[in-house]
């Protein structure tokens, strides 16, 4: 079967075996900062013939193996790390000699694939996979955030290092259940906890809080938990024991709560906002929300300017000064945005935004908004540190790439929020702007109180209500002197920002692997495989592998056929489906205002509604474009590009950025049929601007624009000039009438309606 739906093809066919993964059970435990789950994963051979399954599946981009097993028809073993091509070997032998071995590998961005041999028909294997990772409170809050499929990216998967068995396999009919509990331990179970993406139950367990989802999720969107507590978080201090032979046997984990930073004067902000086919639907109007967000919360001395990306770039709004007139007609312009530009050529949009220039009052920041739906963000850290931008970016829609966003973010000094559907991206946006304006916390160090043998790495940055982690070693039990987190300010005092004064115990070794993988970063090849065998760590160096042995008379006989396991589609991707309720999905339809509520998950809409109400919401949108840019955005563009000295032959192709209104294109094609290159059409239409009564009348630009407009004959000026009175007379210059209302033109001769 073919279907399209909004132009994503859909194959697959209806009454085919049921799929080798059966569905997954999570439990996992909150402590603190400290969280742990473990995921089993049940797979099924149906079919009659003997199978190798793929499969490849997110976990936390920050997430660290503690343990993984597998039972084959009841029978468990345990896995071991080894280096990766010892673990290769190992695997395939076993493949040879007709036993069932299973390997778990690690690939870059959180991104793991699971590896099953010789699964024979009938045959039933739960994988085990115990991780743990560290969370941070982020302005009063913290969020965990379980992922549970990956959402089809744009580019090469070679570049993040997938094999091609490797690569996700994305399906429309794929449909997998999940089941998940969460305990809140003592510490957060008083918090005001939300779950914006699914239905939960809870019981209280004592002091602790249990939540379980409803029956009917599937591993088709992230699993969001936001917990605020009631009060103000103090900084932690937890101490664990390391028995890796050699180490230093005492390690301990700072978590500062740093306080709010003072903030700093006009921002300068560009605006980005990803319009490429996969941010269709609830991503795109994610996006639309945020940006609102952040038009909201913008002064008139700062400066602002609003471009969108998708296979090429559209610059919406050159930098201007955020004045309330501009503001209002940002807002309008961003309630038309949509995601119509084609695939997502996040550097080309990155790089363009770079390329704009702001008044030099202040050093300008990209606020970027996407899903990060790409394979490769080392291209885009390298050409943001060579325009020496931070990058601040917001990961929308039910699966962001988080990984590829907070690389990106945390290279260049900025940070990242993430908001699925049914979370406030108002307030997401409003975070992150209160961070742009804060003078950053710089040069940090920690004051462990006595000489650890090893400390990791702190943090270039960081910004006030943010939490800064770090971990260090020490040869004895640390005297429980307090330990404070330092900066120094730009006149070289240093300064506290924050301290901790009491350490908790953690009674097994999460803790010291949770360091040392934080530590890997910092050792290089070929000391980073050792390091990670010896603390067990799945890295690009290590796999994880074990061999169910079968009995001679049950080894698989015949060759094993690859089977790789799809993936369901993420939630809202590419306006395929949408994460709300049937009932939402049929008021916004039909023009209603329900009240969105984060729904269970049948995400697909032939799946979710009968088929007449299917065949209503496949109807093809409307695609509505952005207003064209104003005739004063546009002196400034031709303004701006004089002041940085390049080459004019390069101005008409600048200019192209733009989305020009009709009356501007019927002007230019006048000129030129007049004598004029494209080129001298808009230094004239520059000096024609800024010389009208309502213009800037600014003698900087005259003087810019007298020279290079000197080789245009004047009676060509002149007749060009015509032109715009006659088209353009009565256009105001901050904006453009309604399509449909009259025109009046001042043409010297009397007032012309047209």
């Amino acid at each position: 079967m073919s279907e399209n739906i909004e132009g994503f093809i859909l194959t697959g066919t209806h009454g085919a075996p049921g799929p080798v993964l059966c569905g997954v059970q999570a439990s996992g435990r909150l402590d603190g900062v400290h969280f742990e789950l473990t995921l089993r994963q049940t797979y099924r051979n149906t079919l009659d013939r003997v199978l190798e399954v793929v499969y490849s599946f997110p976990l936390p981009a920050q997430a660290v193996l503690l343990g993984f097993a597998a039972e084959l028809n009841g029978q468990r073993k345990v896995g071991m790390v080894t280096a990766r091509a010892l673990a290769e070997r190992r695997y395939e032998q076993a493949m040879t000699e007709g036993d069932a071995p299973v390997m778990l590998e690690a690939q870059a961005g959180g991104l793991h694939t699971a590896n099953i041999g010789n699964l024979k028909p009938g045959d039933e294997i739960v994988l085990e996979i115990r991780f743990a990772q560290l969370l941070a409170f982020e302005q009063g809050r913290l969020r965990l955030a379980i992922p549970t499929t990956i959402a089809p990216r744009y580019g090469n998967p070679q570049a993040a290092g997938l094999r091609p068995q490797q690569v996700p396999v994305t399906s429309l009919l794929a449909e997998y259940p999940l089941a998940l509990s969460v305990m809140i331990g003592a510490s957060l179970a008083q918090a005001a906890v939300e779950c914006p993406t699914h239905a939960f139950t809870r019981r209280q367990m004592g002091r602790e809080l249990l939540l379980d989802l409803q029956a009917g999720a599937f591993l088709d969107r992230d699993v969001v938990l936001v917990l605020t507590p009631r009060e103000p978080c103090p900084s932690l201090l937890v101490q664990g024991h390391d028995a890796v032979s050699g180490s230093a046997p005492h390690v301990m984990l700072a978590a500062f709560q740093t306080r709010p930073a003072p903030t700093r004067g006009p921002i300068a902000m560009k605006l980005l906002v990803d319009c490429s086919g996969s941010m269709g639907g609830d991503s795109i109007a994610s996006a639309r929300r945020a940006l609102l967000g952040v038009l909201d919360r913008l002064e008139d001395s700062d400066q602002v300017s609003l471009s969108r990306f998708g296979s090429s770039v559209e610059h919406l709004q050159p930098p201007a000064y955020a004045k309330a007139g501009l503001r209002q007609r940002l807002a309008q312009a961003v309630n038309t945005i949509d995601a119509t530009l084609g695939g997502t050529e996040m550097l080309g949009g990155l790089k363009a935004a770079f390329g704009l220039r702001h008044a030099p009052t202040c050093r300008p920041d990209v606020l970027l908004i996407t899903d990060g739906q790409v394979w490769d963000a080392q291209p885009m850290i390298d050409a943001a540190r060579a325009s020496g931008h931070r990058v601040f970016a917001i990961g929308v829609g039910a699966a962001p790439a988080e990984c590829v966003l907070r690389q990106l973010a945390e290279a260049t000094g900025g940070a990242c929020e993430f908001a699925t559907p049914g979370e406030s991206l108002e307030a997401a946006a409003q975070r992150m702007l209160a961070r742009v304006r804060q003078v950053p916390l710089r040069e940090l160090q920690v004051d462990w109180g006595q000489t650890p043998a090893w400390q990791s790495a702190v943090p270039a940055t960081a910004f006030g209500g943010d939490t800064v982690m770090a971990f260090a070693g020490f040869a004895a039990a640390p005297a429980g002197r307090a330990v404070k987190l330092l900066a120094t300010r730009e006149d070289g005092t240093v300064t506290e920002l924050a301290r901790g004064e009491a350490a908790a115990p953690v009674p097994h070794d999460s803790l010291a692997r949770l360091a040392a993988f934080r530590r890997l970063a910092q050792i290089g090849d070929p000391e980073a495989s050792r390091f990670a065998v010896a603390y067990g760590l799945l890295t690009r160096h290590t796999n994880c592998v074990l061999v169910h042995q079968r009995a001679e008379a049950d080894k698989a006989a015949t060759q094993a056929e690859l089977h790789r396991v799809e993936s369901m589609l993420a939630a809202g991707w590419g306006a395929s489906s949408s994460v709300f309720g049937a009932d939402v999905l049929l008021c916004s339809a039909l023009g209603d205002s329900p009240t969105p509520a984060a729904a269970q998950s049948s995400v697909i809409w032939k799946r979710t509604f009968p088929p007449g109400v299917y065949a209503l919401l496949s109807i093809e949108k409307k695609v509505v474009h952005p207003p064209e840019v104003p005739l004063q955005a546009l002196a400034e563009a031709v303004a701006d590009y004089l002041d940085q000295g390049r080459d004019l032959a390069g101005l008409p192709s600048r200019m192209g950025e733009f989305r020009l209104h009709a009356l501007i294109r019927q002007a230019k094609a006048r000129a030129v049929a007049l004598g004029i290159d494209k080129v001298g059409f808009w230094l004239v239409l520059a000096q024609w601007v800024n010389d009208r009564d309502d213009g800037y009348l600014a003698a900087w630009i005259e003087n810019m624009l007298r020279p290079v407009l000197a080789t245009v004959p004047a009676n060509v000026q002149d007749a060009v000039r015509q032109v715009l009175v006659e088209l353009l007379g009565e256009v105001p210059l901050d904006g453009w009438p309604p399509a449909g209302t009259p025109r009046q033109a001042d043409t010297g001769m009397g007032t012309v309606r047209t």
